[in-house]
């Protein structure tokens, strides 16, 4: 009996702690899913790879950035009040564009390229507030390649226009790491849903291509990122 008394105090005791432990976790500890966008102004370091073959830029260090898209699904688990794990999935794209056009005739010639990643980006993030949260924090996004476009566009010296599409490139590394920091606000909306606003800035640290290549590239770029998330 004795035996009987004590298992169900420690079930009662236990029971007490967990909801204690709950109610602690929902208030400090908020765990919230989130989608977002992001609009990034990309561009990327570009050297020749002197390891494998000096190679001279040549057109290609007159290259601009490129502004692109991504889009990200992910968690935000609560580490203590004021920090968080930031943890996704990203469909990511990097990107550089060319334009050039004769000063003596109406030829032209340019063209857009990106670069398309699965993402796993993971950040530490530190949050402050109540309805209105000012968040920083900074990470890692390992990213696995997954596709490449590049669209071109030029005319002749007459002035007819012309276009073409690129999808294959055999040069791509399948495998990057970028490091990533970032800022913004959280705007409570209601008892579950936030609006998240923020700053980013990502720079790649490994090569985009294969070690054989000519060149030595790595993705950097900033941007804003807007979304939506809920409470759990």
């Amino acid at each position: 009996m004795k035996a009987l008394l004590s298992v169900l105090f420690m079930v009662v005791l236990s029971n007490g702690f967990a909801q204690i432990l709950n109610k602690d976790i929902k208030n400090n500890y908020p765990t919230r899913f989130y989608f977002e966008s992001q609009r990034m102004n990309m561009y990327r370091s570009l050297v020749s790879n002197d390891a494998f073959l000096p190679t001279p830029l040549g057109e290609r260090a007159s290259e601009m950035a490129l502004p692109v898209w991504s889009q990200q699904l992910g968690m935000c688990l609560g580490l203590s009040r004021h920090f968080y794990l930031d943890a996704g999935v990203s469909w990511l794209q990097n990107g550089e564009s060319y334009a050039f056009e004769a000063t003596d005739s109406d030829s032209s010639f340019a063209y857009q390229t990106k670069y398309r990643y699965l993402a796993l980006p993971l950040q530490l993030k530190a949050t402050f507030g109540k309805k209105l949260q000012f968040y920083t924090g900074a990470g890692l996004v390992p990213a696995l390649y997954q596709g490449y476009r590049q669209d071109l566009q030029w005319t002749n010296a007459l002035g007819a226009k012309y276009d073409d599409q690129i999808k294959i490139n055999n040069a791509m590394n399948s495998f990057t790491i970028a490091w990533i920091a970032s800022a913004g606000l959280d705007f409570q909306l209601d008892d579950k849903f936030n609006l998240r606003l923020g700053l980013i800035y990502r720079s790649q640290l490994n090569n985009s291509y294969s070690p054989y290549e000519a060149y030595v590239h790595k993705s950097v770029g900033w941007g804003f990122n807007f979304g939506i998330s809920i409470k759990l």
